[in-house]
């Protein structure tokens, strides 16, 4: 799943965080968090440091305070 919403927001040109994409990244995130930590923490610093559009100015703040918690 974490791979699948990397990918695909490296493919389509505004990502896969923007409210018109077709990808569920919050409830993903919060499925991620409810994971141990163990298990989770890699993905989630996956979606972190490997996506393209995270950072931009359209990324909603909720989805980026979610990764950042």
């Amino acid at each position: 799943m974490v791979g699948l919403v990397i990918l695909y927001d490296h493919v389509h040109p505004v990502g896969a965080f923007v409210k018109s994409s077709h990808v569920d990244v919050k409830g993903c995130v919060r499925m991620l968090q409810a994971q141990p930590a163990v298990k989770a923490e890699p993905l989630l610093n996956a979606l972190r440091y490997t996506t393209k559009h995270l950072n931009e100015e359209n990324t909603p703040k909720n989805i980026r305070n979610l990764l950042a918690a």
